[in-house]
């Protein structure tokens, strides 16, 4: 009877407390919160540096390379805890007399993120390579091309909406020739710091 009476107010509190933590506690289906911070709309914008080199095809391979600021500029979705859709804009420049000299590359990427927790990422896109030569005087020459991108960077959150984005990316250019000239490639690698928003809860 001793250890009864020792035993009952302990049984009754545990009975009490699993009741409490019953009720607490839905049934069937529950939400699981996304633990990434991806969400939404999101839009990027960066400075940096890129080494610009090209290639003439004529057997001397690249040329030595030239750094000059770089400028990129990004917008797209979040489609998934380890994806990010969009477009880029990434332009190199470079000042020549009475003008300026450019590299550009206009961009569908892909952003892919290992972890649904951390920052990191890597990145792919391709599309159009522009390089031309723009003139104070409004006169302007350009090739057109193709261009592919890969790269890397990490998201540093700074609140639920922004973000800093340290990234390296290479871009390679090829632009075709006519009558004999094989046409010619360049190539940039540039590395950045750039600020990024994003939408959503």
């Amino acid at each position: 009877m001793r250890l009864w009476s020792r035993v009952s107010p302990v049984l009754l509190a545990l009975s009490a407390t699993t009741t409490a933590l019953a009720a607490q506690t839905p049934r069937g289906l529950v939400e699981v919160p996304d633990e990434s911070g991806r969400r939404g709309f999101w839009v990027g914008a960066g400075l940096g540096a890129g080494a610009e080199s090209f290639d003439l095809r004529d057997g001397l391979g690249y040329s030595s390379t030239l750094t000059e600021p770089t400028v990129s500029f990004a917008l797209g979705g979040t489609v998934g805890r380890h994806w990010r859709l969009g477009g880029e804009a990434l332009i190199w420049f470079h000042d020549i007399p009475g003008g300026t000299e450019s590299l550009s590359s206009f961009l569908l990427i892909g952003q892919w993120y290992p972890s649904a927790r951390a920052g990191f990422f890597l990145k792919g896109g391709a599309g159009l390579g522009r390089n031309g030569a723009d003139f104070n005087d409004g006169y302007g020459v350009a090739d057109v091309g193709f261009a592919a991108l890969a790269g890397a960077g990490y998201e540093i959150a700074l609140s639920r909406r922004f973000a800093l984005v340290p990234a390296v990316e290479f871009a390679q250019h090829f632009y075709s020739g006519d009558r004999g000239f094989p046409g010619y490639r360049e190539r940039l690698l540039s590395f950045g710091l750039g600020v990024a928003f994003q939408t959503g809860r």
